[in-house]
């Protein structure tokens, strides 16, 4: 498959230079287009090119059948690691029965589910289509930077869906209008159909007006309208999955769309009683939209009240709908079931999916807020500030953030994850990235978590004057926590702020930033972490050591990626296999090693990917 990648890639890359024409190893061509670079680059990286370069391609001119058959085969590949949902699994959130009076006579009339769901709408499945918000032009995003669900759903289909709008609309001759559908076979995707619509533009500044409110239910009337014409699924349903329309860059405001939605989804089953549709699925991806729509589903409990038993409101599931047990979910569940060693390796997606995202604005804003004028607005964007207006104000942030890692809610992932290392005994070790110490805090033996780059619950001293100047967190926190400002967030007494007690210097947080990192309280944990990986080695011989590692990007390589990598490629010390599990790259394995059945790589919700590894 890596061959097959790379083949399409030298394609692409040439003909983005303009040298196409020219056999692949021409010394005229920029070192990007030489075969030896662009298979020396590891997987995560090849794929990001490709994504990129088919985001930005028209689709005339066409691409040669063999580097279309590439394409796909590589897409497939990379698609068939996604942690996918079935329909059929999600709870309806309204149930509507058809009414006796007007379906009477009317062998097709069935049930229609209406339900609500929080996920990637690609990794989707059992269902007829999907929607996807697209532009006028109706041929995707052509902006790899932007991730809007116009470039995703082009991205999972492949290039043949770019080919078959650009057909449409060759024939049509004109741009889509605002609130009409247009139907396309999905590809690649998990359902064979795509109904895309075009939502209007909504003003940031100001709320829409009645023709942009009746071009947005438009769009939902338009596809359940598209969705009748398709055929019934093998099970005989029919169903249809909604993303949310106009509420991204088009600045749709989510609350008014979400009511929109809903109330013109449910008009329009009252309408067609005997319509063929019976699934309909609103898909959420972010959880502020998730909230919206609960919120307007109960309102619709009151206003709807006076249909009787034609419609009914089951009670709203406790969890999501778990993953399906696909061929890759399958074999990483049999490498953990054979194991004789567990490593559990940690980044930041792993906590992300217990909601400390640190790319999430919505985070920020809820507990920061006081800190957004000053150009801040992601967790991540703290790191490295030095722009603040005084000590108390950046003392008033760390105290907030220390309390808010401190005081995040016990998970049930990681009550998961503890479940599995039981399964070991004392044959398993946590090794992570992340400082926020979940790990522990749920239940987790600190003497089995090494924490290479620090952890929140220490202060040291900037200045590094001894090797103990280190000092516990919390003290300082509950001090200082009585003393800021609820609105500006600013410490407002600068005795607080925390010092050195040995050489009165300014004190920081014990996390890895810089030369000033001081790691003399982790080095005992470092020494453990080694002896368990040197009892591994020498007893490893016809035994199996697994590393499942979750939500390791590639911000810090070195600390875990590339060490765990390297485990499982080293042949003179066979039996390391790798699970890596997470979002893009993230779930990224090294290909090499996957077709040598060292690593496997997974893409989905860590929540779920657990579950199901678990299960």
């Amino acid at each position: 498959m890596k061959s097959r990648l790379i083949r399409a890639l030298q394609h692409l890359i040439q003909e983005a230079h303009g040298h196409v024409s020219q056999p692949p190893s021409c010394h005229s061509c920029s070192h990007h287009m030489n075969p030896d670079y662009i298979s020396q680059m590891e997987a995560w990286p090849q794929l990001e090119t490709m994504r990129r370069l088919l985001c930005q391609r028209p689709p005339i001119p066409e691409l040669p059948t063999e580097i279309l058959d590439d394409i796909d085969a590589v897409i497939t590949y990379r698609n068939n690691k996604a942690t996918l949902t079935s329909a059929t699994s999600i709870t309806p959130s309204i149930i509507f029965k058809p009414n006796n009076h007007m379906a009477a006579g009317k062998s097709n009339s069935k049930t229609i589910n209406i339900s609500l769901w929080k996920g990637d709408i690609t990794f989707l499945t059992d269902v007829t289509a999907i929607v996807n918000a697209a532009n006028s032009q109706l041929l995707g995003c052509f902006r790899p930077d932007h991730r809007c669900i116009d470039n995703v759903i082009h991205s999972a289909a492949g290039p043949r869906l770019r080919d078959a709008c650009n057909s449409l609309m060759l024939k049509q001759g004109h741009p889509e209008p605002v609130g009409s559908a247009k139907v396309t076979p999905g590809f690649n995707l998990p359902g064979p159909w795509v109904l895309h619509t075009i939502g209007p533009q909504a003003n940031s500044r100001k709320s829409p007006g009645i023709l942009q409110q009746q071009q947005l239910a438009s769009c939902y009337s338009s596809c359940l309208d598209a969705t009748e014409s398709l055929p019934p699924l093998p099970d005989g349903r029919k169903a249809v999955a909604f993303c949310c329309i106009s509420t991204g860059l088009f600045a749709f405001p989510p609350d008014i769309a979400a009511k929109i939605a809903l109330e013109t989804v449910v008009q329009w089953c009252l309408d067609h009683p005997t319509t063929s549709v019976t699934d309909i699925i609103f898909d959420t991806f972010l959880e502020r939209d998730y909230e919206l729509y609960q919120a307007n589903i109960s309102e619709l409990k009151t206003s709807l009240a006076s249909l009787g038993d034609q419609i009914s409101f089951p009670p709203s599931p406790l969890n999501q709908p778990k993953a399906l047990i696909t061929p890759t979910i399958s074999k990483a569940r049999s490498w953990l079931q054979e194991a004789d060693y567990l490593i559990i390796s940690a980044g930041a997606g792993l906590s992300a999916a217990i909601g400390l995202d640190y790319t999430s604005t919505s985070l920020f804003q809820k507990h920061f807020s006081g800190f957004l004028h000053l150009g801040l607005g992601r967790l991540y964007d703290v790191f490295g500030f030095s722009d603040w207006d005084s000590p108390n104000q950046k003392w008033g942030y760390y105290f907030l953030h220390l309390n808010m890692v401190r005081s995040w809610p016990a998970s049930k992932l990681y009550e998961t994850l503890r479940q599995l290392a039981a399964r070991f005994d004392d044959r398993y070790f946590v090794r992570t990235s992340n400082a926020d110490g979940r790990f522990v805090a749920n239940g987790f033996p600190a003497e089995k978590v090494s924490t290479p780059q620090g952890q929140y619950r220490f202060l040291q001293c900037l200045a590094k004057c001894r090797p103990d100047a280190v000092f516990p967190s919390d003290p300082f926190v509950d001090a200082a926590l009585p003393f800021i400002d609820p609105k500006t967030q600013v410490l407002t007494d600068a005795t607080k702020i925390p010092t050195c007690q040995y050489c009165g210097g300014e004190l920081t947080l014990c996390v890895r930033g810089g030369d000033y990192f001081n790691s003399a309280p982790f080095r005992a944990q470092e020494c453990r972490w080694k002896e368990y990986m040197d009892d591994v080695a020498r007893n490893l011989d016809g035994r199996r050591a697994v590393i499942l590692e979750l939500g390791v990007g590639l911000n810090t390589p070195a600390v875990l990626r590339w060490p765990n990598e390297e485990l499982v490629e080293d042949v003179s010390n066979p039996g390391f296999r790798l699970i890596r599990a997470g979002i893009g790259a993230s779930a990224c394995a090294p290909w090499d090693s996957e077709e040598q059945n060292l690593a496997i790589g997974i893409e989905g919700d860590l929540n779920l990917v657990v579950e199901a590894l678990v299960g």
